[in-house]
């Protein structure tokens, strides 16, 4: 035990005096170890589930549930046979019950972390149960560790934070295990049980089960004085479970039947056999940079606290956030009990016990990856494969504080300064989840509004991919998911999203806009198309106000990129329909409830109309546009969309309105989409009736754009 006596002079003023009540206060305070489970459930809410009801669908979410909604479960089986043949269990299982609402998903996801953490905390414990706080310290880390910034991926990651969580009881059997000899063989066989249910997930967990010898060996040091006894025994208890670990992986590298080529394959450990010192050496870099990165360089992201000149609010709230985590994780560490400690002797070599099974929990967390020629640092998410990882960092980190600090409130508030921004780290990273999903929800709803049913085997095109670091595949299958499908059986898919830049540029489609053959596979999800049956469409929320569907003649257009601008002929826009093909789309239980009607959704609504030459509809759309949102326009981020309302005036005859709108509208952006509107305004010139109306605004409009007449 600590010597926890405090060592403060008697205070000298009322704020001194003060404080020191409070200070006593909260020392007569104390919290039973019991209290542990608890303590990991708030620490979680505060940092996770407070988040969820705004969280949603992201990356492969999107996929996986078009194949069940589409094609049912049994569709999941062809889905992961590529790869992972067995992984579609847990989705059969699941999606009945959870369904296709992103909220129980990112609920289910979550209690899956909170057992993760809560296994290991159980496992420590029992392992070191001389070294309590060693188990709570490392717990509490390892819920909000800076390295994995994906929680928010809940249906994809809901196999690995399963995985993670069956592996953490199956250690905690095990030690029970060699503990309670009288119950050797059923805590054994259901270790064994539940450490086979999370190989027949993924391949991500199978390092980490190598650690389970080091746990081994440290509960035989115990028993045994000897070392070849020591050995012996080890690799005895050892035998059942690395039997099982052998059978997968023979299975998984030699014998695995597969769809097509292993994209998995272990061909780093092939190597070994060709070119083994390269292949080592290179292993060892790997090996050391990703490992720093998890222990030390990911530190730099917690301590990345978002600080400038111009702080927004949200970033105030999570620094309130992560402080609220800091003070309540550092008053319970501070004063949680261990009175079951006393009495017990602490070995002298713990320490070295500990950093021994962090460093192999370590670097056996990432072996999986690493053999199969995959780094923690090579992507967006590429962190998913440092989640094994996170057990050795925790309990490396975990130990060195509690062998280093002197004093408990020392040692509780390193902890709760860690704690505090490694919770900054996450809730920023949900907080960009959030936004990405408000975005996505904007983004379909507003295709909805714009084109309520589209022809099948249509591809949408724009100049890179709508959401950062979601990929194509995934807006592909949510657009496929917001529209009603014309096959409903395992086939091609009526719609796909492309990113053109750099795709076309390479294969030479602005050459031949018009006649561009597309073709493209996602494990089962398939689309063939060719344009011009394709839509162009310009869509950077950081730019615009609203989505633009394009039309040909928005080739002078300032904010288009080049590449778009060279597409423009392949934008159809007969594929888009005015009437929905059927309802309840896109599902609101996936898409969450529409949005209000504001802006976006009059601009949408008029370029329908303008589409099929509803001039009264245009008109009072227009009408709507400029009395709801027309007070200041320099708010606006372009022009754009106000054209299309000009341009309803202008086509009812309401030249005087058109001209008062322009005018209006040339402020933002300083002018900068003048030549714009002066095409605009000769386009219209020539497309409509005379007179005199017209002539006039014309005519003013050209003066004061400067624009040159033809």
């Amino acid at each position: 035990m600590e010597n926890n006596q405090t060592e403060s002079r008697p205070p000298t003023n009322g704020t001194g005096r003060f404080f020191l009540k409070i200070y006593h206060f909260l020392e007569s305070v104390s919290f039973p170890v019991w209290s542990v489970p608890l303590a990991i459930v708030i620490l979680g809410v505060v940092t996770y589930g407070l988040y969820l009801p705004r969280l949603g669908l992201y990356w492969d979410d999107w996929a996986k549930l078009l194949a069940g909604r589409l094609w049912g479960m049994d569709s999941y089986w062809a889905y992961y046979a590529e790869d992972r043949p067995f992984s579609a269990w847990t989705h059969i299982v699941l999606t009945p019950w959870l369904g296709y609402n992103p909220l129980p998903w990112q609920i289910f996801t979550f209690v899956m972390r909170l057992l993760s953490v809560g296994g290991i905390w159980w496992t420590i414990k029992n392992l070191w149960p001389e070294k309590p706080r060693l188990a709570i310290y490392a717990s509490l880390l390892l819920l909000v560790y800076p390295v994995f910034d994906q929680q928010a991926i809940a249906v994809t990651f809901h196999q690995q934070w399963m995985q993670f969580a069956l592996l953490a009881f199956s250690f905690g059997l095990t030690v029970k295990a060699m503990r309670q000899k009288k119950r050797y063989w059923l805590f054994t066989v259901f270790s064994l049980l539940l450490s086979a249910v999370q190989l027949l997930i993924t391949e991500y967990f199978v390092g980490l089960e190598l650690v389970r010898l080091p746990i081994l060996w440290l509960l035989v040091c115990r028993e045994e004085s000897s070392f070849f006894k020591r050995l012996g025994k080890a690799i005895y208890q050892w035998l059942p479970y690395v039997i099982l670990l052998s059978v997968y992986v023979i299975w998984r590298t030699f014998f695995i039947k597969l769809s097509g080529p292993d994209p998995y394959k272990a061909t780093v450990f092939f190597q070994l056999f060709n070119q083994p010192l390269s292949t080592l050496v290179e292993l060892v870099k790997m090996a050391a940079v990703d490992s720093f990165y998890i222990l030390v360089s990911s530190w730099a992201q917690a301590l990345d606290i978002g600080l400038a000149l111009s702080i927004p609010k949200s970033l105030v709230i999570i620094w309130g956030i992560g402080l609220l985590a800091a003070v309540l994780s550092g008053l319970y560490l501070w004063r949680v009990r261990d009175d079951d400690t006393d009495g017990k002797p602490v070995m002298k070599t713990w320490l070295l016990q500990v950093l021994f099974i962090g460093l192999a929990a370590l670097l056996c967390g990432c072996l999986q990856a690493w053999l199969t020629g995959r780094r923690v640092i090579e992507d967006a998410h590429a962190d998913r494969y440092a989640m094994p990882a996170m057990l050795g960092a925790s309990l490396i980190i975990a130990a060195l504080i509690e062998w280093g600090g002197r004093r408990r409130l020392q040692k509780a508030l390193t902890l709760s300064v860690l704690i505090g921004l490694s919770v900054i780290f996450q809730v920023r990273a949900l907080e960009q989840f959030a936004k990405i999903w408000q975005d996505q929800q904007n983004f379909f709803w507003q295709m909805a509004w714009r084109a309520p049913a589209i022809e099948p085997v249509t591809a949408i095109l724009n100049e890179e991919e709508f959401f950062p670091n979601q990929g194509m595949f995934s807006s592909s299958a949510a657009l496929n998911l917001a529209y009603p499908q014309s096959n409903p059986y395992p086939g091609l898919l009526d719609y796909w999203a492309y990113a053109m830049n750099p795709l076309f540029n390479r294969i030479g489609a602005v050459n031949h806009p018009t006649d561009v053959n597309l073709s493209t596979q996602f494990r089962t999800l398939v689309f063939k198309g060719h344009t011009p049956d394709s839509i162009v469409i310009y869509y950077d929320s950081q730019r615009t106000d609203c989505l633009w569907i394009l039309r040909p003649d928005n080739a002078d257009n300032p904010f288009l990129p080049e590449l778009t601008r060279k597409m423009l002929p392949a934008s159809n826009l007969t594929r888009i329909k005015a009437t929905a093909a059927a309802d309840g789309y896109p599902p609101q239980t996936m898409f969450g409830n529409e949005p209000e009607h504001g802006f976006c959704y009059l601009f949408q609504k008029a370029e329908l109309a303008r589409q099929d030459e509803d001039t009264s509809r245009w008109l009072k759309l227009s009408e709507e546009a400029v009395e709801n949102y027309g007070d200041d326009l320099e708010r606006y981020k372009t022009p754009h969309e106000w054209l299309t309302f000009i341009e309803g005036f202008a086509r009812a005859g309401r030249w005087q309105d058109a001209k008062d709108l322009t005018l209006q509208a040339r402020v933002i952006r300083d002018g900068e989409f003048s030549s714009y509107f002066c095409s605009t305004w000769m386009r219209l010139n020539k497309e409509t009736p005379d007179g005199t109306d017209k002539d006039e605004a014309v005519s003013a409009v050209s003066n004061e754009l400067g624009c040159q007449k033809n």
